[in-house]
């Protein structure tokens, strides 16, 4: 499979932006609430970007285990201090069944530079650290998806998705590690519920505050695929909802299918978020970019062959990116070249 990905160069032509928006800069009253920072001016110099794909390669092989065949889908990768990589994500048997993928699996890989992963360099923890959650039916958890694993002080928290009782009151909890192979949640109540299947959660530490983007429609009333972004001082309360990105290009749906399993990263002081649209491609992975990391404008700068993209920076900077999902047996990662030193 990696040979037929093949080496990409990928550039999208880009239409120009019907208005220029301008900066804006306040903040909630919300405790804990980041500034909004408003897009810049476009530059049409920046419209787009090329860029290079490696061949895949199979770091997580499920087919190799028993009882298979299993699919991981949307993951996190995190390394810990020792220089090890731990992966944690959404496993399943094959075929996907929407509503039962109920455990996330835990594997490592003890290589501490992504450029020397081969095939098959992440193996699954052994027995009793194989998954890392199983979902909780007394707590109202209907599933489990997309875990994100940031260190946080002296612990390491797992933000994820867990149901509920309706796409409209979709969870998102907390759990807490020390070691990043035996986790507990944190309470009992999910952090916040929102709409429209809200999922695929990423979080992480900004200008002292904690921030996480997920997927979520505009709102109720306009369901257009987009992004959103909370703030929060304690991971305990968190703020009201800001739209990052609205795809208001795409057809309306009741799951923001254009932008599962968002990515925010920073690159030379330029910010990229990573979308997955699977409308358009199963496989089409969108990469917008802004000189602000709560604002991005409706056009992508280039678009990418990979399903519930995570990124990674090795050692010098080197960026990767990972693809996996049902029919994949597993995960998969690919070099990607052209962003510029970070």
């Amino acid at each position: 499979m990696a040979s037929s990905w093949g080496r990409a160069c990928i550039c999208v032509a880009l239409v120009p932006l019907l208005a220029v928006l301008s900066d804006r800069l306040h903040s909630e009253a919300h405790a804990g609430a980041a500034p909004l920072v408003g897009m810049p001016p476009p530059d049409p110099n920046e419209a787009s970007v090329a860029l290079e794909q490696s061949d895949m390669v199979h770091v997580l092989d499920t087919s190799r285990l028993a009882g298979g065949p299993y699919y991981v889908n949307d993951h996190t990768l995190v390394q810990a201090e020792d220089g090890a990589w731990h992966l944690f994500g959404i496993f399943h048997d094959e075929p996907k069944w929407v509503g039962t993928e109920l455990d996330l699996v835990h594997a490592v890989n003890p290589e501490p530079d992504p450029a020397k992963w081969t095939d098959g360099s992440f193996e699954v923890a052994p027995a009793p650290n194989v998954f890392a959650l199983n979902a909780d039916r007394k707590l109202g958890e209907t599933h489990l998806w997309a875990p994100h694993v940031v260190r946080a002080d002296d612990r390491w928290v797992m933000i994820y998705q867990a149901g509920g009782p309706d796409d409209y009151h979709a969870s998102m909890r907390l759990a807490e590690s020390r070691d990043l192979y035996r986790w507990t949640r944190v309470g009992r109540l999910p952090l916040f519920e929102d709409i429209c299947e809200a999922r695929d959660p990423m979080l992480f530490r900004r200008g002292g505050a904690w921030v996480v983007y997920y997927t979520r429609c505009e709102s109720v009333g306009y369901k257009a695929s987009g992004v959103a972004f909370r703030t929060s001082r304690d991971l305990r309360q968190w703020s009201e909802p800001h739209m990052v990105l609205s795809v208001r290009s795409a057809p309306e749906t009741s799951n923001s299918a254009y932008t599962e399993s968002p990515f925010v990263f920073e690159r030379g002081g330029t910010f990229y978020l990573s979308v997955t649209a699977y409308p358009t491609d199963w496989a089409a992975t969108l990469l917008y970019r802004s000189r602000a990391p709560y604002a991005f404008s409706d056009v992508p700068a280039t678009r990418l062959r990979a399903h519930a993209a995570e990124w990674i920076t090795g050692r010098h900077g080197a960026l990767f990116m990972t693809h996996a999902g049902p029919g994949q047996s597993g995960v998969w990662m690919s070099r990607i070249e052209g962003l510029g030193a970070p």
